[in-house]
Order: structure tokens, then sequence, then C-alpha cells
């Protein structure tokens, strides 16, 4: 039997979790310096990188030939992102069984080792984001009832928090769980304490005014992981458990030739199998029938995956009444298919191995760096304000800072690293040298100065930092 392995992200490390007959152990590897400011699950060049670290690891140092995982993703996770993820480790040899919410793994850990019970609330505070879901736990059962909040967060208010939806909003006001179990960060489970501390006490809905809070480490995650991944490999301690999993806290629709169909709702669970009914089929005039998966998370619809129809088969279909069914299976890979109300006449796809993946990575690519290197000029014109203001107690200045701070975090957060390497060795694959200078202090060959920082985006050098270099 091949051994099951979860996997977290978690502080700019790997984290495994590994199950033993009755116990779980876990281990911590860091990322390779390159992907450590990256989101990992939605950069495909920082998750193939990472797989090869974990690949590595299992083989050489755990001395496990064959194995599965189980990936602990972030309640926000979509399915575009989750797909992906699928993808990447089929390509890296790697076979992955299952993907659970953070939330998720606590509500595990929980039952198992604080024996919680009824209804619960977990939340997940990291640094940028919060997440905050429902659970009901009884005699081995967890049920995931319902995702409030799942985004970023900015650590105060719960009233600007990315609350999944006005229906979520008051759930969550009528939550009649007694206690929170809130893991993450030390300074966001406290941010979060207090915010919601102050939600409760402001508002004039929220039922249950006396809901205890109280926080558990981070090591819950993965250990909650790997009791799932103990659950799955059948050991006989883990036994006895079963959950109920949503699909994903957003909405999934169906667009044929440009025209949204409402396939999926948001508190759906897995594994799902849904069809609806359209009276006619809409046209193209394309070669070909464009047919795209969304998933809307809040306010805006986020492109799952783009599917290509030959015009010879879907011509067949062409104002007809059809019946469309979505299909999604407990790892969350989906299946699409539209077949006619009368007669025999279908299309059938297998995501992903039917997604039109060339296309679409290019021109995201394409237009993602531009966008990036438009703003790089502006980017440098805060800096040197910043770098060259001799009065730092100005407002005028502060102001200055605090906009080149937050130019700099949408760069990071939207995968670009910054290229500096001061009191580094020289690299000329992401340096450009304008000068060389002697100093015994440095080694030969030593950056010295950053004049222009450099950056670079999914591992693609987008501009060199100009640096002076010692000898």
């Amino acid at each position: 039997m091949k051994s099951i392995i979860g996997v977290h992200f978690w502080e700019r490390q790997i984290r495994l979790s590994i199950c033993d007959d009755e116990s779980v152990s876990t281990a911590a590897l860091d990322l390779p310096s390159d992907i450590k400011r990256l989101n990992i699950i939605a950069n495909d060049f920082a998750l193939k990188k990472a797989l090869e670290v974990i690949d590595e690891c299992i083989k050489e140092k755990m001395g496990l030939s064959e194995y599965r995982l189980v990936f602990c993703v972030s309640d926000d996770t979509g399915l575009k992102e989750i797909e992906n993820l699928y993808r990447q480790a089929e390509e890296c040899g790697i076979e992955v069984v299952k993907t659970v919410t953070e939330t998720m793994a606590m509500a595990y850990y929980s039952y198992v080792e604080y024996g919680a019970t009824g209804p619960v609330l977990m939340a997940f505070a990291s640094p940028a984001k919060l997440c905050v879901a429902q659970y009901y736990m009884e005699e081995g059962s967890i049920d995931h009832e319902d995702t409030y909040i799942a985004g970023r967060w900015n650590g105060t208010s719960l009233y600007k928090a990315a609350f999944i939806s006005s229906a979520s909003n008051r759930l969550f006001d009528l939550t009649e769980a007694p206690i929170v179990l809130c893991s993450g960060t030390m300074e966001r489970c406290l941010n979060f304490d207090q915010a919601l501390k102050s939600y409760i006490s402001t508002s004039n809905t929220f039922y249950n005014r006396n809901i205890e809070y109280k926080m558990i480490e981070s090591q819950s995650i993965i250990e909650g992981t790997g009791i799932i991944c103990g659950m799955l490999e059948g050991r006989p301690a883990f036994q006895g458990l079963n959950a109920i999993d949503t699909l994903s806290p957003y909405e999934v629709f169906v667009s044929i030739n440009g025209e949204m169909i409402p396939m999926i709702e948001g508190d759906h669970v897995i594994p799902c199998d849904e069809e609806i009914e359209i009276e006619k089929y809409p046209e193209t005039e394309k070669p070909y029938d464009d047919i795209r998966l969304y998933e809307r998370k809040t306010r805006s619809f986020v492109e799952i995956c783009r599917l290509k129809a030959s015009k010879e088969k879907a011509e067949l279909l062409y104002r007809k009444p059809v019946k469309i069914r979505l299909r999604v299976g407990d790892t969350r890979k989906m299946e699409l298919s539209i077949r006619a109300v009368l007669g025999e006449n279908e299309l059938k796809f297998r995501i992903p191995n039917d997604i039109n993946f060339e296309e679409e990575v290019t021109t995201t690519k394409v237009s993602a760096e531009e966008i990036i290197t438009r703003m790089l000029p502006i980017v440098d014109d805060l800096e040197y304000a910043v770098k060259y203001s001799k009065d730092e107690d100005n407002p005028y200045i502060q102001g200055i800072i605090k906009t080149y701070n937050k130019a700099i975090q949408i760069l990071l957060d939207n995968e670009v690293t910054v290229i500096t390497g001061e009191g580094e060795p020289f690299d000329y694959n992401t340096q450009t040298a304008v000068a060389h200078v002697s100093d015994v202090e440095l080694p030969d060959n030593t950056v010295k100065q950053v004049m222009q920082a450099g950056y670079m985006y999914k591992g693609k050098v987008l501009r060199t930092a100009s640096v002076i270099v010692a000898n």
C-alpha cells in the first residue's frame, strides 16, 4: 500500500505529516529562497519547484519510493487553483488523492484531540487572510455547514472582511456555535479575537453574544491533515471518521459562447452531480464553440478553465433544448457534458484533460507581464522619493512611504519577486553591473550597492537589478 502524506504550505515552509499505526508524525522543510514569498498553489513555477522538493525529500530522506499526497489548502482556494494543483502534480509524476481546507483539517484535529461536538466555528488567521467556517461534529461525523469568511483581511474590522454572500453574513450572526477555535499566527489570532469582540458588541443581530474564543496552535492544521491521511490509508486508529466537504465557497457557472448559465450553488457538497436544462443551445460564428467554467467569488467571476468544441459536433445542438451536466468527484476533478434533450448528440469534456491550456496560459502571462512592466517606473519614482526623503516625519513623506509599501505588496501578491542582492555574490542572470569599485572588506564579485531594484514574474526576469560590484 502506498503511504499517504499530508502537505501544507505555511510560514515559508513545506509541512509534511505521515501516520503510523496510532499517531501522526510531522516534519518541516524550508521552501527554496526564490519561491518563499510566492503564493505556491497559485503559481505554476513555484508549485512545480515545491513538488520537486517534496518528492526528493520523501524518496531520499524518508525512503518511500511510492506515495500519494493530500494537500491542505486555504479555504478561499478556488477550483481553478485546485485543478491546476492536480495537473502540476501529474506532470511531476505525483498522485494527489484529496485536497482539504485548513478549517476542515482543524475540525478533524479538534474532534480527535479535544472531543469537540456540536456546532463549532473554525477560524484560520494567516498574515494576509482570514477564513471562518462552521462545522457540526457528532459520532464520527464532521459536516461542513457553511463558510462565512474566506479571503484577504487587513487584521482590523470584520465588517470589511470578504463575507462570501449576504446570506452567509446573516448566518454568521445567527450561529449557535458556543465556541470558535482559532489557529494561525499569534498576531493575527489576537487581531481576530479583538475584531470578533468588536463585531459582536456593535452588531444588533449577533445571536450568541457569549461565544467562547480559544486559540490553538498552527500545528493543528498539519496534524489534522495527517489524521485525514490515516483515515484514507484505513488505519484502525483513525477509522470511524466521516466528513462531508463543500465543493467550494463559491458558485460555479458554465459559459457557452458567451452566455452565462448558473450551475452549482455555493453550499453544494462533493461528490456533486448537477444537471439543468436550457431551452436553446447558444450559437456562435467562430470556427469552434467556446465553453468556459467560472467561479463567482464575492463580486467577481474567476475563470476556471476554457474548453473548445469542434464546430462539426456542436452545431448539431444549435437552437435545440439541451441538458448540461457537471459532475465533481471527491478529488474535485470535473466532468462536463452537454446533450440534446431529444436525440443522442452530446459533447463531453474531462477536466483537466480536455482543457485548452496553451492558449489560456500564454494569453494570461503576456498581459500580466505588460501590466507589471508598465507599473515599474511608477514604483521606481516612489522608491527614489522614499530613499532620498530627508524628513520622514513629514505627513506628505509618510503618505509616499505608505503608497510605496502598498505598491510593493501588490506586486508580491501577484507573484512578482523583487531582485536586490546587496552583500550577496553577483548573479549575471538577475543583475547588471553598472560600476565596479574596490572594497577590501568585501569578497571579490560581491554586490556592494543596489542602484535600482529588479523584478521577476513567475521565474522570468522582467528587469535586472542595477548594482555596483566590489572587486
